[in-house]
């Protein structure tokens, strides 16, 4: 009884051992956010299986030693029964029971039943030579020993109790779990990718596209970054603010800074010139395939671009204040060239980051027009070249750039047959699974993308990201296409991450792209107004006189911008989020401020403070 308690021990803990593993990695997987999961590295990833193997090689080992144990205890055993028989009736029954294998608690307690056998058929013969020969006949009469093994064997099995036969069998299909287990983790273990292509060349050669260099503007914005000195801390909050809002004291923080800034700002203006701007990426093949392409140079050149930008813009409200108008008006003009060359090229970072300083020229040039009486010549001349920048062809935002992240990880995360195709490896496990229940059923059924596949459906989710980007927020929202956002990503859940990413760029490129339409409207109006004595009547007018191309569209209405005359000046408001017009009236915070893009409300553009 106690051998049968220690292996009942023994295979108790190795059961548990591995029901608790298992428990981990479906618990993980399961209650876990998957966003969560995705951002795990993949070594810790392929240890949540290891419980499972460590419990497993543990009750092994224990196993081999309580083997070894009781192996020295039977062969002291064994040995003292043996002195009874003789040596060939004693080889004869070490054979039997050898070819028994069976459990030892059965081979024990028939070994004890022959040795019995034998001593009673030899307790009365007298000589050895009389044992000698009863030992003969008994192994003649018993006959071969392997099939005698076999025979006790089946015996045996026929005659165990029900509940023995249920824990075999139990044994038995835990095994097979276990080895099905190994399996197909192996089938994701074997296997080598093949790399093939650099992506970071694929990326420069893209953003590139073949152009001369003395083209580009990077060289000059470098060595502005180089020359960039960091905003005061005290200054950061203050650096949007018009200048006569400001106390002496906050003036010369500013103005210090934005001198320390003047070779790197005139650095900056020299590459505006420039008709074209790439960067030139560099990483390790290690980090681009863990999503970390823009090294620290990288973010740090953006990070600088985004000082110089702010120091740009507060040298221009300041020539504003002092009544410098054409010089604030130019600086802003390349502020907005500064940042059209960061969009529709490269990685999203950097066109979102383009995106920004755009945003915040066109609110300084809004802050000049309202703040300063600005001549009617000089309204023309800033109304032209934003037109005629805006007019140039180029996207806001373009996601080919984002594409290597995944070309990436289809090379590195799949095998190649050489013909386009390939299965996926542990390295690209968590990026095509779909959700928990699709990678637990994808791991044990093998029912995860192939090299093929995968290609297919990153190039399908691009190509219709970029299709719902071209729509505007109206016409997503007639032919009721805004929910195409939610479906495009549901083929793998990193895709699924990504999508409210790509949709929240989306609002923020129609956002962009309403303020470039308003704010080439409000320069209009207002060199109607300086020209003419007074405000339009309406859009249509300033069409007719060509002080506009053609009216300016809301994307949230599909119509034209609300334009409104009063005696004090003009209202220019879009319907918003909402899609209703709500009479000019905007969303406010408690204290009365605009809360700015509300959900809520009209976005009311002009005047700026209403």
């Amino acid at each position: 009884m106690y051998r049968f308690i220690a292996y009942l021990g023994v295979v108790a803990s190795v059961i548990l051992g591995t029901m608790l593993g298992l428990a981990i990695l479906i618990l993980i997987l399961l209650e876990q956010p998957f966003e969560r999961f995705f951002d795990i590295h993949l070594q810790e990833f392929l240890f949540y299986p290891l419980p499972v193997l460590g419990a497993f090689v543990a009750g092994f080992l224990a196993i081999i030693h309580v083997r070894r144990s009781f192996q020295k205890q039977r062969e002291q055993e064994h040995g003292e029964y043996l002195d009874s028989v003789s040596e060939e009736a004693g080889e004869f029954l070490r054979t039997v029971i050898k070819k028994m294998r069976y459990i030892k608690a059965v081979r024990r307690e028939v070994w004890e039943e022959l040795i019995c056998h034998f001593e009673d058929e030899l307790r009365e013969c007298e000589t050895d030579e009389q044992k000698q020969r009863k030992a003969e006949e008994l192994i003649s009469e018993f006959g071969d020993a392997k099939l005698l093994g076999k025979l006790l064997r089946r015996a045996k099995k026929r005659c165990r109790p029900l509940w023995r036969e249920i824990t075999a069998r139990t044994f038995q299909a835990i095994g097979v779990i276990i080895l099905y287990f190994m399996i197909c983790f192996g089938r994701f273990a074997i296997g080598t990718p093949t790399i093939s292509v650099n992506y970071i060349d694929w990326l420069n050669d893209r953003v590139r596209a073949n152009r001369a260099e003395s083209e580009n503007a990077y060289p000059y914005y470098k060595k502005a970054v180089e020359a960039c000195v960091k905003i005061p801390e005290q200054a950061y909050k203050i650096c949007n603010m018009w200048p006569g809002d400001l106390n002496d004291v906050e003036v010369q923080i500013l103005l210090e800074w934005a001198n320390d800034n003047e070779e790197a700002l005139e650095l900056v203006i020299e590459g505006t010139k420039r008709p074209h701007y790439w960067t030139v990426y560099s990483t390790t093949e290690k980090a681009l395939f863990e999503g970390g392409l823009p090294d620290d140079a990288l973010m740090k050149e953006l990070s600088s671009y985004k000082t110089l930008a702010r120091a740009l813009n507060w040298r221009s409200r300041y020539k504003a204040y002092k009544g410098d108008i054409v010089s604030a008006l130019g600086d802003c003009f390349c502020l907005v060239k500064f940042s059209n060359q960061q969009q529709g090229k490269g990685l999203l970072i950097e066109q979102l980051v383009g995106i920004a300083i755009e945003a915040l020229a066109q609110s300084t040039i809004s802050m000049i027009i309202e703040k300063v009486d600005v001549p009617a010549d000089a309204l023309k001349n800033i109304q032209e070249q934003l037109r005629n920048e805006y007019a140039r062809a180029h996207n806001i935002i373009n996601l080919e750039g984002e594409k290597v992240f995944w070309y990436d990880i289809v090379q590195r995360g799949f095998t190649d047959d050489g013909k386009g195709d390939g299965r996926v490896l542990k390295e690209g496990l968590p990026f095509v699974v779909k959700n928990a229940k699709s990678a637990l059923m994808g791991f044990f059924l093998w029912t995860y993308p192939d090299r093929r596949e995968f290609m297919a459906t990153i190039e399908r989710y691009f190509e219709q990201a970029g299709v719902l980007l071209g729509k505007t927020p109206w016409q997503l929202q007639v032919e009721g296409e805004s929910r195409k956002w939610d479906e495009i990503g549901k083929e793998c859940n990193m895709l699924q991450i990504l999508e409210p990413a790509h949709r929240r760029v989306g609002q923020l490129v129609w956002r962009m792209k309403t303020h470039r339409v308003t704010l080439l409207t409000v320069l209009a109006v207002l060199r109607y107004e300086k020209e003419n004595g007074r405000c339009p009547e309406n859009l249509h007018s300033l069409v007719g006189l060509d002080y506009l191309k053609e009216l300016p569209m809301d994307p949230w209405s599909d119509k034209p911008l609300v334009y409104k005359r009063g005696d004090d000046g003009f209202v220019l408001y879009g319907v918003g989020s909402n899609f209703t017009d709500d009479g000019g009236e905007a969303a406010r915070y408690d204290d009365g401020r605009i809360r700015k893009y509300a959900d809520e409300g009209d976005w009311v553009f002009w005047p700026v403070g209403k």
